[in-house]
Formats: structure tokens, C-alpha cells, sequence
């Protein structure tokens, strides 16, 4: 386990030069200064190094004995539903759908060739550790992920958990959303706090079609706020992450999908890398009657340089790097960002 603390990093987002691709653009007044992180003791030694690269945490294997995995039927999940530890199960179409059952728990479970692992309405203070979906199938009516859950979630956490996506099962083209997490609803219930850390999601696909291929790595709806840490997104239709809300972002590897990034409102996060996604590393949106400022302590590109590392849409957006480790001809904007928008960066290192 990676103990965590909470410090205030050294800052680096002073003295700033702006950089821009396209017209040039007056600079601004950077954001006051913000507050303190809570940042992994990874994070904090590779920040204090200069760090140039995302380091991989080590992910806790379910202790379940996984020689036999028989298929099971669905637990449905309610009140008295007592927690769900040590199983391996294949090929079922969902291991646990219910609602309104607080502090529910799973742990040590490993599923192959399933589909959801979970769907829940109202499950307060969910806890979910050592959780492995390998081979993972969409199921045409419950979608795919590990847990989608709304109305409420008190406060959730996920720890050393895993999705992998079976490619040639992705979800059916249609108006639904899906993600490996899925913090969904707008109304007033849809609301708490949640931990993730230690992940690894890969192959999160939705069939082409008329319908906007909307399937994230981990998405969070604006009622919910915490924090995403120690893992990666490979290869998503849309965004490795899609965060509304104050949630913080670091030590993540984001590659592979159609943005790293989708975020919607001013926050600040601390070790990003951005390995190559088709439309932008990062887009940023804003609204027309305000500006938005996102922070990023250290900001690593490695993927495409003809890519645009920032993006931004719907309205003015101010993308705030402390250091930069990019090549030298990254895009740094791309041509068609709201106007006004801006990248700035106090440190650039070249890799």
C-alpha cells in the first residue's frame, strides 16, 4: 500500500511565460494560488526529481483461488445484502445489480469474460478492493465497466482495481454513457466523495454508428468530488477521464483514447502523462460567463506532437502547466479553441 499525506508542493506556477499556437493572445492574470494537494509519496519524490516520466503502481491481485471459475447467477443487491468477497466467476452477464444498500462491499473478486461487474442506485459508502474483470464483455442492455452507480454514494472508494475489454465485444452504438467507473446523475442525490486508486483500464469501446461513441475510462458527474490516483486508461471511444466536480487528478497515464482529459471546470491536478489520443491530450470546457482555470503541476507528453496538448470549447479556458516535458514541436493549442483561451507554462523540458 502507498501511504498517502497531505503537503503543499513547491510551487511552480509562478513567473509565467504564455505560449500559444495560433493568433497571438494577450496573457493574463494566473488563477490565486491554490491549495495544497494530496499527493502520494510517489508523486512527491517524483515531482521533487524533476520527474519526466508516469511510474506504474504495483496493483494488490485478488487473493481468491482462481482454478475454478464457474458461471454464477446475479447477486441483487438490497439492503441485507451482506458483503461480497473471494469469488471468481465467468462468463455472466452481470455479477451484482440492485440499489439502497449502504456500505455495501466486494472484495477479491476476480470475473472473466462477464459483463458488468456492478450497476447500483443509492449504495452509500461502497468499498471496492481487489477487484479484477479481464476479458470483460459489454452487455447490449447493462452496458459494460466495473461499477456504475448513482443517487447518492456517501463516500466510495476503489482500490487495486482492474478492467480489461474484450475488443471484439464492445458496447452497442446508442445514447447511453459507460466507463470502467461510472459516477453518473444530475439530480439533487447525485452527490458524495470517492477514492480511486491503483487502476489499470484498457479497451473501453463502443460499436461505430450513428450515436456518439460516449464511453470513458472513469466518468464523474458534477455532484461528486475526490480523487483519481496511481493508475492508467489505455484505448477508450471517448475520454481516458471525464471529470466534473472538484476532483483531483495525479500520478495517471492517460493514452489511447479520443482526449486524456475532458474536465469541466476550473481544478487542479498534479502529475499527468499524456500518451498519444486522437483528438486532443486535453480538452478543457468553458463557459461564456466565466473563465476557467486548470492547473496541472506537471504535465508530461509523450505521445504525438502533432496532437494538440489543449483544447478548449464552450468558452474561455486557461490550461496553467507548472513543468512541461514535451517535444520540441508539440502543439501546444489547437487552431479551433474558444477564443481567448490560453496555454501557460513556467517550466518546458524537452524529452
Amino acid at each position: 500500500m502507498i501511504k498517502t499525506l497531505s503537503l503543499a508542493i513547491p510551487p511552480l506556477l509562478v513567473g509565467a511565460a504564455v505560449i500559444s499556437h495560433g493568433p497571438s493572445i494577450a496573457p493574463t492574470t494566473p488563477a490565486s494560488p491554490t491549495a495544497p494537494l494530496t499527493m502520494t509519496m510517489v508523486d512527491l519524490a517524483s515531482i521533487a526529481a524533476g520527474a519526466t516520466t508516469f511510474r506504474m503502481p504495483s496493483i494488490a491481485k485478488p487473493a481468491v483461488a482462481s482454478s475454478s471459475c464457474p458461471a454464477r447467477s446475479t447477486i441483487r443487491l438490497t439492503a441485507s445484502t451482506p458483503p461480497l468477497k473471494s469469488i471468481c466467476a465467468s462468463g455472466g452477464k452481470i455479477l451484482v445489480n440492485g440499489s439502497n444498500a449502504q456500505g455495501f462491499a466486494m472484495s477479491d473478486i476476480v470475473t472473466r469474460g462477464y459483463g458488468p461487474v456492478m450497476r447500483g442506485v443509492n449504495v452509500p459508502d461502497l468499498r471496492v478492493e481487489r477487484v479484477s474483470a479481464t476479458g470483460a464483455r459489454a452487455d447490449p442492455t447493462l452496458g459494460l465497466g466495473l461499477v456504475n452507480i448513482s443517487s447518492g454514494i456517501g463516500h466510495a472508494v476503489f482500490r487495486d482495481v482492474v478492467w480489461i475489454g474484450d475488443t471484439k465485444a464492445p458496447a452497442i452504438n446508442g445514447d447511453d454513457a459507460w466507463g470502467a467507473i461510472t459516477l453518473k446523475g444530475k439530480n439533487a442525490k447525485d452527490f458524495g466523495t470517492f477514492e480511486i486508486t491503483g487502476f489499470d483500464f484498457q479497451n473501453l469501446f463502443m460499436a461505430p454508428g450513428s450515436h456518439y461513441r460516449n464511453v470513458d475510462g472513469i466518468s464523474t458527474e458534477k455532484g461528486f468530488s475526490g480523487t483519481i490516483s496511481n493508475g492508467r486508461v489505455m484505448n477508450a471511444s471517448d475520454a481516458c477521464l471525464d471529470i466534473k466536480g472538484d476532483v483531483k487528478v495525479t500520478n495517471v497515464y492517460l493514452s489511447g483514447c479520443r482526449e486524456g482529459l475532458k474536465i469541466w471546470q476550473s481544478q487542479h491536478h498534479g502529475l499527468v502523462e499524456l500518451g498519444s489520443n486522437s483528438f486532443a491530450g486535453i480538452i478543457g470546457k468553458g463557459s461564456p460567463s466565466e473563465t476557467r482555470t486548470i492547473e496541472i503541476e506537471v504535465l508530461i507528453a509523450s505521445g504525438n506532437p502533432d496532437i494538440p496538448l489543449f483544447v478548449a470549447e464552450e468558452g474561455k479556458v486557461i490550461l496553467h502547466i507548472g513543468r512541461l516535458v514535451a517535444k520540441s514541436n508539440q502543439v501546444l493549442k489547437g487552431s479551433g479553441s474558444y477564443s481567448g483561451s490560453q496555454v501557460i507554462v513556467d517550466q518546458r523540458i524537452t524529452n
